[in-house]
């Protein structure tokens, strides 16, 4: 498969779910998973994710950008594997860009809350499952450095 469809198969993937698991190497060096509601993607690949500066993950991060994002279809079991770079921004203007109403239970002054933060994730590899439909198990199974 393509690189360039590979990219689109996982934008899909991520588009057609809310949730996501980022997995951070934590202080204790153990793998720490956590759910992420998935904010919209471009066609770059690049995940974006909404959070509080105060939280661990953000404390995992900045010891050890190297994260894993999970993503998973559980009506076709379609999965993508994500390796990448974490990095933590406070660009205003990107923070009103990805602002969503729900998160104003976390962040009660708005966009502007000095806790909220985004985390932008940059792909470097990228393994694709689609397991197919159960009784036809036709295989698709990608994995690609980007």
């Amino acid at each position: 498969m393509a690189k360039n469809d590979l990219k689109q198969r996982v934008v899909e993937l991520i588009t057609r779910n809310s949730y996501s698991k980022l997995i951070t190497v934590g202080l204790d060096g153990a793998p720490h998973g956590r759910i992420m509601t998935n904010l919209p993607i471009g066609n770059d690949m690049v995940i974006w994710f909404a959070t509080a500066l105060s939280t661990n993950k953000i404390k995992d991060i900045k010891k050890n950008p190297n994260v894993s994002v999970f993503v998973d279809d559980p009506n076709d079991h379609t999965n993508a594997s994500i390796i990448g770079k974490a990095e933590i921004v406070t660009d205003n203007q990107l923070r009103k860009k990805y602002w969503q109403g729900p998160f104003s239970f976390y962040f009660p002054s708005g966009p502007s809350d000095p806790d909220y933060c985004l985390l932008k994730i940059t792909p470097k590899t990228v393994e694709y499952l689609n397991p197919g439909p159960r009784f036809h198990q036709k295989r698709m199974r990608e994995i690609s450095n980007l």
